[in-house]
């Protein structure tokens, strides 16, 4: 299931503009270019929630579905090598924001001010005896 659809980015590209970027020729966006776009976006913020969450995420909150906009419009930007200072910032920004979460220093909060369900990925903890042999003991050797 995709994060977001294209008339989620038809919301903030006009689609005339989008069918410039997507489309060979014609006044319709290639909706196969989109929908591939938006994968790539998806498949990037997997790769950052993985870390956290397994999935699929039971839903989509609404920031995470905005972080898939903005990566899938910045990816479509770059088929054409004419990417906006705007839209590359936003990139920027989202790839930050998912980096933060991968490390544990910010969380995704959905429609109902949880953290998005999905199961947590496994922590390993690792116990051991306390050590024989430390440096003060092997000091005077």
């Amino acid at each position: 299931m995709a994060y977001c659809s294209q008339e989620d980015l038809l919301k903030l590209i006009p689609e005339v503009e989008l069918a410039e970027l997507t489309a060979e020729s014609g006044d319709t966006p290639d909706s196969a270019i989109v929908s591939d776009c938006i994968g790539q976006a998806d498949a990037e913020i997997n790769s950052y929630l993985a870390v956290r969450y397994r999935f699929p995420l039971a839903a989509t909150p609404d920031r995470v579905k905005s972080l898939s906009i903005d990566i899938a419009i910045y990816h479509i930007y770059s088929r054409r090598d004419r990417i906006p200072e705007s839209r590359r910032q936003k990139y920027k920004d989202a790839v930050a924001f998912l980096k933060a979460v991968a490390l544990g220093r910010a969380e995704i909060i959905g429609a109902d001010g949880a953290e998005i369900s999905g199961e947590a990925a496994e922590v390993v903890e690792i116990t051991s005896q306390t050590r024989v042999f430390d440096r003060d003991k092997l000091r005077n050797l």
